[in-house]
């Protein structure tokens, strides 16, 4: 064990408490845990400042991805504990033109779920002549990638037999709903929370079904992370907000012994299952 780990811990360790405690707690509530992700968030990036790997961790890459894969599987337990379903985390789902990678989908299927939600994690702080990362940093990639997959995945069940008409009715009627969920830090020189707000409220009106948003920066010390609220009277509202709406949904679905409806067939897909063999992202 490094002086490091010593000091301010193993975010292994930390992540698999905080998931014990969401589920023997039957926690559903991102607010509920928001202390302690943040406490997750602070050791993770004090070993990428310091540049070295806690016990547990084999490579860079697995390290970096850990912020994300860890965010979806909250989400999911969340999620689960407030609907008492089983929620899929990094589902493989079929799309009309190819299979979509989503992190959080409702039923546990990969074929018709009816609630997809994608979420990311962004920023980060910089380390050795590395800048630091903003929270905005390449989205208007990350923008194009959840444009399309919410066109595709609603365009799953019509194939060739879609009409669209108006954009905005035709979105809002056919599923899946799909979500957004965005967890970011914030760096002082680069980001704006009203930025991120703009950005998440554009994809509301044009896309997506909900966006929520969690941000946070470092503290005044020098020695946490602390929350940054978010603007009133915006349609982007907290994590714990989606979740609700999100939940909702799903009680609106389920038939009166809880169940979902069965996935639907499309009768002439564009693309064959066996076609789509690596195109999830």
């Amino acid at each position: 064990m490094t002086t490091l780990e010593q000091r301010i811990g193993n975010p292994l360790e930390k992540w698999k408490r905080l998931r014990e405690d969401i589920e023997h707690g039957a926690i559903g509530s991102f607010a509920q845990v928001q202390s302690d992700w943040l406490d997750l968030m602070w050791i993770l990036d004090t070993y990428r400042v310091k540049q070295t790997l806690p016990t547990g961790f084999k490579d860079v890459g697995a390290f970096n991805r850990g912020k994300g894969n860890w965010f979806a599987e909250l989400v999911c337990l969340l999620l689960a504990n407030r609907t008492h379903h089983t929620i899929a985390a990094r589902q493989k789902v079929s799309g009309f033109s190819q299979q979509h990678q989503i992190d959080v989908a409702w039923p546990a299927r990969g074929e018709d779920p009816l609630i997809c939600c994608e979420t990311k994690v962004t920023g980060a702080p910089a380390f050795g002549s590395t800048p630091a990362r903003g929270a905005m940093s390449d989205f208007s990639n990350r923008r194009k990638e959840l444009k399309f997959a919410a066109t595709d995945l609603k365009l799953y069940r019509r194939q060739e037999r879609t009409k669209i008409a108006h954009w905005d009715v035709w979105r809002r009627s056919e599923p899946p709903k799909t979500y957004f969920l965005w967890a970011a830090r914030l760096d002082h020189s680069k980001d704006k929370i009203e930025s991120l707000v703009r950005e998440a409220r554009i994809l509301i009106d044009t896309y997506l079904d909900g966006a929520g948003l969690f941000a946070w920066r470092r503290s005044d010390s020098g020695e946490s992370y602390e929350p940054v609220p978010l603007p009133l009277g915006e349609r982007v509202t907290s994590l714990d907000d989606v979740l609700y709406s999100i939940a909702s949904e799903i009680d609106s679905l389920v038939d009166e012994r809880g169940q979902p409806p069965p996935p639907v067939e499309p009768g002439n897909r564009a693309v064959r299952p066996g076609e789509l063999t690596g195109d999830a992202g």
